[in-house]
């Protein structure tokens, strides 16, 4: 089973977004550790269906392409969840990922717990748009969902003016990916 999992709610297949997953990706591997990559934009993916099934299962009954994922998250390490912001919001990609990750907690005497705490996980997220504090609402509401699955954010990456004609990759935002997945692995030492 990978030690770390990354999932990206990207369409782009060589957008911002997953060049910046990749390059955490890159930095895990160098302290050894294994990695695999969920294209979220795949083919085969279906929304959750609100049966209910997760309630008493720590899994999902939709059969599809994101089956195995259940317990690959249990196996993992850590995780990687990316997305672009679109029309104020992660992409639908996305937001099928997080509903279907309504399995990674149980309601247990009357309140919800997580089954899975204490993964450590990178978050990334890229905008459009020029001002960096244009959607912090959307990217605290998606990272408070993960931490109510339990797990703790190491890093939250924000790529944002991506719509600048002239917009390159920042060479520092890179380096802070690459380190980002190094200190994901580390952390696990």
């Amino acid at each position: 089973m990978p030690k770390i999992i990354a999932f990206s709610g990207s369409p782009r297949k060589n957008g911002y977004t997953n060049t910046l997953i990749r390059e955490i990706l890159r930095g895990a591997e160098t302290q050894g550790y294994d990695t695999k990559f969920y294209d979220l934009n795949a083919e085969g993916i279906r929304p959750c269906q609100g049966c209910n099934y997760c309630r008493t299962h720590d899994g999902c009954s939709v059969q599809d392409t994101l089956q195995p994922v259940y317990e690959e998250i249990h196996q993992a390490e850590a995780i990687i969840l990316g997305s672009p912001i679109y029309f104020h919001e992660v992409t639908a990609q996305t937001k099928i990922w997080i509903d279907r990750m309504f399995s990674m907690i149980e309601f247990k005497d009357g309140k919800f717990v997580p089954r899975h705490s204490g993964k450590r996980i990178v978050t990334v997220y890229t905008q459009g748009y020029h001002d960096s504090a244009e959607y912090k609402n959307v990217i605290d509401s998606t990272n408070g969902i993960l931490k109510g699955f339990g797990w703790n954010i190491i890093e939250t990456l924000l790529c944002y003016n991506t719509s600048s004609p002239t917009f390159v990759l920042p060479p520092k935002l890179l380096k802070r990916a690459f380190d980002a997945g190094q200190s994901l692995a580390k952390s696990s030492e």
